[in-house]
């Protein structure tokens, strides 16, 4: 867990629209599916916006080989089957690992905000 690759994800209110992004694994569950969540490199807005709450900092971006500082987006988590994250996913989409101490809090904060 919390490798991180390169991944098309959709818009939410832009139906068939999408955006190549970095993606972090960060569940495993028996059923076989990968929970991934999405990154931004966008910092959280001063004043924050309200998606700004969401955002969680990746500290060690570049020691789990991102390129820019990245904030993890804990609002949306996806569902895929490893079967098919496979057949979607080439070598060239790896990106690197997090940095363990990174991994915990995005975990932490995450289970944090989808607590309800």
């Amino acid at each position: 867990m919390g490798a991180i690759f390169w991944f098309d994800v959709g818009y939410e209110d832009i139906p068939g629209e999408s955006k190549r992004r970095p993606v972090i694994i960060v569940d495993e569950p028996e059923d076989n599916l990968l929970i991934l969540v999405s990154t931004t490199s966008q910092s959280p807005d001063d004043p924050p916006s309200y998606y700004d709450q969401f955002k969680i900092p990746i500290p060690n971006w570049r020691k789990s080989g991102l390129s820019k500082p990245s904030w993890g987006l804990g609002f949306r988590l996806i569902e895929i089957t490893r079967r098919d994250f496979e057949k979607i996913i080439e070598d060239k989409d790896y990106i690197g690992v997090m940095y363990p101490y990174d991994f915990n809090y995005l975990i932490r904060q995450i289970e944090l905000m989808h607590e309800d």
